[in-house]
């Protein structure tokens, strides 16, 4: 029984572990696109202001 139990935990730490690290990288991913989506519109919007002035 205790083998069970032990089995049981360790499954389910091992899920949530999973599931935690796979939310963990998809919110890099976003925060990586969404900054590299920023600095392009930062720099376009830089260009932009140089060609009016």
């Amino acid at each position: 029984m205790a083998i069970l139990s032990q089995l049981f935990w360790g499954v389910t730490v091992g899920a949530l572990s999973s599931a935690f690290s796979l939310l963990a990288k998809g919110v890099m991913v976003l925060a990586g696109l969404g900054g590299a989506g920023w600095w392009s519109l930062r720099q376009r919007r830089r260009r932009k202001d140089a060609e009016e002035d």
